[in-house]
């Protein structure tokens, strides 16, 4: 009864990952280790053939130089399988080694080395053409199989083949062309071996950092959602105002971008920046004293004065405290939220007046979402309204305090708007 574990290692041995490899240290070497591993093994089974036959044929200088290089191959397979960066001087050993092989092939076939040759390391560069598809994949294979039958053809027709060799013209003929035939098959299984290694390491490491990026985007989502939620804590409002303000923006953005408005301005890009920048649109409150922010009657010139200064202090709070974020885009839009979205389209707004496109859209679109909820909310210091007697009011603000665009954006998905400030009602 044959032994299936003992099998199995003696399998695993030959094909497997070397056993270092679990060394997370050495682990990404995995890719390239396992398949050079099997390659020198390969050559390692062919070479012993070639024992074989020169021993056959009793040749003294074959046989010498061959031991040497199955002596090589052999040592190179043990190192690969359990010594820790063996890889490396393995690989420096193998110019040696291949400096004999063409000593043997000389001698052996009669051959002079030739442009042919240049045919041998155009196949290993198939290893850089990453699996992108079947097109890929198909140019790949062609590279191997036309480089191994040019390669013969030119070293057969093309070369003085003159072997000085004992072996029959006919057999030696057909040893060289299997010996090619077997190389290159070999060269070819340890190029896609290593090729579906890299594209598996890289898949990986795709999937690691997306996964990464995904993890820090959304952590930093809920550091500026919190940081949101406190500030806005201190005016008497809940939580819920910085959710539903910012549910407003992405349904409204989403429209403006489905009905073609705003294109060559509404990126992908963008609106992912306008969506995140949402919450941080009140962050310049906290510089604002509670006694003004919490004032439950009309406040006196001179405190409103105050409170506009919220956006100035916040574009300057984006400025110190986010000026490490690399993303330049994200911090100008959420610059441009937190400065002007208390401008209007008609000029009359605050802190500069500035009036029509000389507004950033971002901050148009802020506008009409934090107005919005602004009404439909209950405050310390006023009822909350209806949500329909707001929406009639911002028809009539429309080309006033609001963008055309953006207010017939913001009505047409009027009923979407109506649900998100129920749901999230305070």
């Amino acid at each position: 009864m044959v032994n299936t574990n003992k099998n199995n290692k003696l399998v695993d041995f030959f094909t497997g990952t070397p056993q270092y490899n679990e060394d997370k240290d050495y682990a990404d070497y995995a890719f390239f280790t396992a398949p050079l591993n099997m390659f020198f093994l390969a050559c390692l089974l062919l070479h012993s053939a070639y024992l074989v036959i020169f021993s056959l044929y009793r040749m003294p200088i074959m046989l010498a130089l061959d031991g040497i290089c199955v002596v090589l191959y052999a040592t190179f397979v043990i190192l690969l399988k359990y010594f820790k960066g063996s890889w490396l001087p393995c690989t420096l050993v193998s110019a040696f080694e291949l400096y004999i092989h063409q000593i043997c092939t000389v001698y052996m076939f009669g051959l002079s080395p030739g442009f042919q040759y240049l045919l041998i390391p155009l196949m290993f560069t198939s290893i850089f053409l990453r699996k992108k598809g079947k097109i890929v994949t198909f140019i790949r294979r062609l590279i191997v199989i036309l480089s191994s039958a040019t390669f013969i053809y030119l070293v057969i027709v093309f070369n003085d083949y003159q072997p000085v060799t004992v072996i029959p013209y006919e057999f030696n003929l057909a040893l060289l062309i299997i010996n090619c035939l077997i190389s290159f098959l070999v060269t070819a299984i340890f190029t896609t071996r290593v090729v579906t290694s890299l594209d598996t390491k890289r898949s990986q490491l795709d999937t690691s950092v997306n996964e990464k990026v995904d993890e820090i985007e959304q952590m930093q989502n809920q550091i500026i959602i919190s940081f949101a939620n406190i500030i806005e804590a201190r005016d008497g409002s809940t939580g819920k105002h910085v959710k539903r303000t910012s549910e407003y923006v992405e349904a409204l953005v989403k429209e403006l971008k489905r009905n073609g408005d705003y294109e060559d301005i509404l990126t992908d890009g963008y609106m992912h920046d306008i969506m995140l920048s949402a919450p941080l649109h009140d962050i310049g409150k906290i510089t604002i004293p509670d006694a003004i922010l919490t004032k439950a009657g009309r406040l006196t010139q001179k405190e409103f004065e105050t409170i506009k200064m919220h956006t100035i202090n916040g574009k300057k709070i984006i400025e110190q405290s986010m000026s490490d974020i690399e993303n330049e885009n994200f911090l100008k839009v959420a610059k441009s939220v937190a400065l002007y979205h208390h401008e209007c389209w008609d000029g009359s707004g605050y802190p500069y007046g500035i009036q029509g496109e000389e507004i950033p859209l971002s901050a148009r679109i802020m506008t009409i979402a934090d107005y919005f909820d602004a009404l439909v909310a209950k405050r310390s210091y006023k009822a909350a309204l209806p949500t329909s007697v707001v929406f009639d009011n911002i028809k009539e603000q429309r080309g006033k305090k609001f963008d055309p665009v953006v207010t017939d954006a913001f009505l047409r998905i009027r009923d979407q708007i109506d649900e998100i400030a129920k749901a999230n009602a305070d």
